[in-house]
Formats: structure tokens, sequence, C-alpha cells
């Protein structure tokens, strides 16, 4: 349409177009903090021509402009920078399980301390060490039992911490499913909606966004990127259905928070076995050092070890030589059966706190890097797509002078139509 009120039209593309700008910026603005929230961008672009070039144009020279028209709004968004981030993000929820559980079992040793297994082993050897100076001394006698129940006390108290935290890692597999199909059940709802809304020929950008929150959220459970996981994922989101352990289990190099709590559920066993074959040993070398029972040892018990009854309440008395009081101190370094290996109680100690030691400071090593690398990985990822406020507020002005330009043309057509309209009158 050629002539005013081509223009008059013109124009008012150009104020539809600002406007609907104007209210993007809006939203941006006001999902600034929104977790997952990409920013929008309205599209735009000139609309069609009045005139179109033929041998019976009468338009004159050139083509007549009609105006701009929105073709679509948009989210910002770096996909490789999601690949990237999902990428590294299992790595890090298997690191961070495993630095949880680590830091927890350095807590449970307690080393070194004056409370922990390590004090008590040397205080039950060192009593013995005075009970033989006067094995008749009732009082070195007491002190004896009372190192004797400690000990056994402070290595059941472990061994059922650690047997508790082995618990809670398990727990945590159930909470990781539970978690995982929760997840999928959103994805199932989303892909419906999104699919309804791309069927009307616009962009999803807020479904988008709560989807790609999800799926970020599930890289830290399992490594979405690996094909065995997409076909179960995609089995689950057309079919329905729940996944199950034994189905996470089942895959191939599966990692995430899921891997991680499947290690530490069997690293946790082992320190248990450690520790339990540390009391069975303690008990057995004791007890045939004295010829006597002073400790019993149950792997099933609770506790998995303790002091005789009888001679805890003083039913039976220990008669011990300044001989045997020797050897029960001399037990300290000498080599024993512990675990099928010979070594001494404290070699054998100090081996499972060094190698606690060992992995928990490559864990610590690890969930730092692994921190690092998906905290850049992050904001690189929001430098694309976040929302910057100066930015927004500069896309304000202009979008602001670009509709108040658009609304002084129509303020003008409407002069001159003025002008044609009265003048005609009179």
């Amino acid at each position: 349409m050629a002539g005013l009120l081509g223009s008059l039209h013109s124009a008012k593309s150009g104020m539809t177009v600002s406007q609907l700008s104007i209210q993007t910026t809006s939203h941006n603005i006001n999902n600034m903090n929104t977790p997952g929230y990409s920013r929008q961008r309205v599209e735009q672009s000139a609309k069609s021509a009045y005139s179109y070039p033929g041998y019976n144009s009468s338009m004159g020279a050139g083509q007549l402009g009609t105006g701009v028209e929105a073709t679509d709004i948009i989210r910002i968004r770096n996909t490789f920078s999601d690949f990237q981030y999902r990428n590294e993000s299992h790595n890090y929820g298997e690191t961070g399980i495993k630095y949880e559980h680590y830091t927890n079992m350095e807590t449970i040793f307690n080393e070194p301390s004056e409370t922990g297994i390590s004090a008590s082993i040397n205080n039950f050897f060192t009593s013995w060490h005075e009970l033989s100076k006067n094995p008749n001394d009732n009082g070195s006698k007491d002190i004896v039992i009372q190192n004797s129940k400690y000990l056994a006390n402070s290595i059941s108290q472990i061994t059922k911490k650690l047997q508790s935290l082995g618990e809670q890692a398990e727990k945590k597999i159930g909470e990781d499913v539970s978690d995982i199909n929760s997840m999928i059940n959103q994805l199932r709802d989303l892909e419906k909606h999104i699919k309804i809304v791309e069927g009307s020929g616009k962009s999803p950008n807020d479904l988008l966004d709560e989807k790609d929150k999800i799926l970020d959220e599930l890289s830290f459970k399992m490594n979405i990127q690996n094909e065995d996981v997409k076909t179960l994922l995609k089995d689950k989101i057309e079919n329905g259905g729940d996944v199950t352990v034994d189905e996470l289990k089942a895959i191939p190099n599966i990692s995430g928070e899921v891997k991680g709590s499947l290690d530490m559920i069997d690293k946790i066993k082992e320190y248990v076995g450690d520790v339990k074959e540390l009391a069975e040993g303690i008990s057995k070398s004791v007890n045939d050092t004295l010829g006597i029972d002073l400790f019993e040892y149950d792997a099933s018990g609770d506790p998995i070890l303790k002091l005789k009854d009888d001679i805890l309440d003083g039913t039976t008395d220990l008669k011990i030589t300044t001989d045997v009081a020797q050897e029960m101190y001399k037990l300290k370094d000498k080599k024993v059966t512990i675990g099928g290996e010979d070594t001494t109680i404290d070699k054998f100690y100090n081996n499972i706190i060094q190698k606690l030691g060992n992995e928990t400071q490559e864990v610590r090593r690890n969930e730092k890097n692994q921190s690092k690398i998906l905290k850049e990985i992050d904001n690189a990822r929001s430098n694309v797509s976040g929302v910057s406020l100066d930015e927004e507020m500069v896309n304000l002005i202009q979008f602001q002078h670009a509709y108040n330009a658009s609304a002084k043309v129509v303020s003008t057509i409407d002069s001159l139509l003025d002008v044609v309209i009265n003048g005609l009158v009179r």
C-alpha cells in the first residue's frame, strides 16, 4: 500500500516491534536472578516490499518498503557450552560424593588424636608395661581393664559409625534414583508442551530453559552424554516407567553421583572389613599371649569387640605375672597374623590410616580441580546466556527511542492527513 496510509502502516509496525522488544527486555530484567534463565531477544526483519519488478509495473523506480516485522523471540544459548558443562558435571558429581564420604570417614577415625584407635592401642600396651612393674597392684590392674575396655569401645564405635555411613551411601542411591525418576517425569511433561508450542511455529524459550535446567541437574547424577544412558532416558521419557537401581548398575562406565555412591558403598565396606580384621587380630593375639580370654570378638555383633563380662565386673581376677605383662607390652611390636598377613598391630592400623589419608588427598585434589573446571565453564556459559543489567538498560533506551521515532512518524502522517482531508472539505 503506497501513500500516506502505507506510511502509517509502516510506522505502526515499527511501534509494534519496538513495544515487543521493550516487553522482552523487561522480561530479561525481571528474570535476571532466575536460575537457568537465558536472556531473550526479538528477531526482526524487513517486511516484504510493496512492489515487485515486472514488465507491466507502474509503481516507478525502486521498491517501496512496508516496515518491519518480528519473526521470532529467541533465547541466547550456546549449546556447545551446555555440552561442556554436562560433560564435566557428572565427573564433579562423582567426585563430590566421594569427597563427602571420605571427609566423613576421616572424621570417624579422627587420627591423629587423643581419642582415636591409635592412642587407645598405645595406652592399652603402656598400661601393661606399668602392670609388669607390680603385677599384684590392683590400681594398675584397674587401669589395664579400663584401657582394654576403651580400646574395645573405640574399635566397636568406629565400626558402627562406618556401617552407618555405608547405610547412608545406600540410602543416597535410593534418593538418586528417586530424583532421576522425578526429573524424567518433568522432562516427559515438558516435551509435550514444547512440541505444542513448536507446532504453532513459535520458540518455547522458557520451557527450553526449564528443560536445560533439569538436564543440568540430571547430568550431576549420571553422564547423560553416555549412549547407554541416552537410550535409557529416551525409552523412559517416550514410553514411561521408572528407572531402577539395577538398570543403572547395568550401564557400563556409569558415572556421576550414582557411580560415586556405588563406589563408596564398596569402599566403606572395605574399611569396615579392615577394622574388623584389626579387632579380630587384637582379640586373638592378646588372648593367646595372656592364656585367658580378655576380649570377645563377634564380627556381626554390636559391639564387635568387648571385654569379657567376668573380667569387667571383677568376677575373674587378672592373675598376671611380670613375664606375661612384659610379653603383653612387647606384643605391640611383635608380628602377628592379621587379615592373612604377618604384621604388627600398630603397622596394620597405620596402614589403614595411611591408605585413607592418601585416598582422601586424591579425592580432595580431584574435587578442587573439577570444581574449578566446572566453575570456569559455567562462567563462560553465563557470559553468553546470562542477563547483564547494563546491557539490558542500553537496549531499553534504544528501543524506547525507536518507539518514539515511530510514534513521531505517526504524528507527522496524522498532520499530513489532516491537511489533505480538511483541505479538501474547505
